[in-house]
């Protein structure tokens, strides 16, 4: 059974790339994979290969949606047979809006092998557009090697972002809590957007309590062991198209609770109160007023580092790997009828 996985790989680092590079990885331990990555071959090459194959089965790990609706209805229309042995991954929270107002599109993926979404709310939405072919694949990661055990920190409080450093994913917001909590430290690890480089520097050199450590490899280091040096997450994310952001899961892993915006999926990913906050308001305002009673009341702070540790089981990909192996034996049966 010969799987092809065509989509985005690292570098550069970010969700969807992560997501394929993992999951290919956890595949080829059970099946032969070839890696086709988009930027390495070109859309023409892939697109050939999907027109000419027999027999082969594709994981697609699309990273931008138009190309992803371009080729699955351009398949439906030249191509339809090799759409059942096509497996969707489908990469942040949009899908079942654009299912729901695009009839073409809705069909094609209708003819898919399986398509994976990341939420129960995703999926049913999803079979509620008639779509019986979707099943759960959350944002997964391996199941960290080493022990991660929740501790309680006396200290000064700690917090971290671990995104794309930008106003969309809330760096501003962040650095305005800096600026307010002189007694909190905030570190930022991640790929800087180049339109906010030169702001983002200017308040980092200006803020003694403001640290940057660049971006960091989540696919060959260990981003739970770097993320448990610290007590508390911070995720003020406004970018509409929010899946199952991998940070939250290495989070959890991490036993670091999380102080998310109630955008997307995050509330459904974070149990506010338990596990972290979700905040009403994506303001300054409200995540100083978050960070400071958990910098107050630290038993709850780690009450909550146990928790998010105990929801980190859901995300562990062996869980799933069963199911996928499961689908893509189906396919290949299918295609040697």
């Amino acid at each position: 059974m010969k799987v092809y996985y065509l989509g985005q790989f690292p570098p550069p680092y970010g969700g969807v790339t992560v997501k394929n590079a993992l999951l290919a990885e956890a595949l080829a331990d059970r099946v032969p994979v070839e890696k086709v990555g988009f930027r390495d071959v070109g859309t023409v090459k892939i697109v050939r290969l999907l027109m000419t194959s027999k027999d082969g089965l594709f994981m697609l790990g699309f990273g931008n949606a138009r190309i992803q609706r371009a080729l699955l209805c351009l398949l439906s229309i030249v191509r339809p047979s090799v759409l059942s042995r096509c497996y969707l991954m489908a990469m942040g929270g949009l899908l079942p809006s654009h299912l729901s107002s695009d009839l073409a599109y809705r069909k094609a993926c209708a003819k898919l092998g399986r398509i994976y979404v990341e939420t129960k709310t995703m999926c049913n939405a999803t079979r509620n557009l008639g779509l019986d072919n979707v099943s759960i694949y959350p944002n997964c990661r391996n199941r960290p090697t080493a022990t991660v055990l929740p501790h309680k920190t006396g200290g000064v409080l700690k917090c971290v972002s671990f995104s794309l450093i930008g106003p969309a994913k809330g760096a501003d917001v962040i650095l305005d809590c800096a600026e307010r909590l002189a007694g909190v430290e905030f570190y930022f690890y991640g790929c800087v957007e180049e339109t906010f480089k030169d702001a983002f520097e200017a308040r980092v050199s200006a803020l003694p309590n403001v640290f940057y450590h660049g971006v960091f490899d989540s696919v060959t280091n260990d981003a739970v062991s770097e993320l448990s040096r610290y007590d508390l997450h911070l995720f003020p994310s406004k970018w509409a198209a929010e899946g199952v952001p991998g940070v939250l899961v290495e989070t959890k892993m991490a036993a670091v609770p999380t102080v998310a915006s109630n955008i997307g999926y995050n509330a459904e990913l974070v149990a506010s109160g338990k596990d972290g906050i979700v905040l009403d308001e994506c303001t300054a305002e409200a995540m100083c007023d978050a960070i400071k009673a958990l910098d107050r009341d630290r038993e709850r702070l780690v009450s909550m580092k146990e928790a998010a540790l105990a929801s980190a089981e859901y995300f562990c990909v062996d869980h799933y790997l069963e199911e996928l192996v499961a689908d893509l034996d189906n396919g290949r049966k299918g295609a040697l009828r």
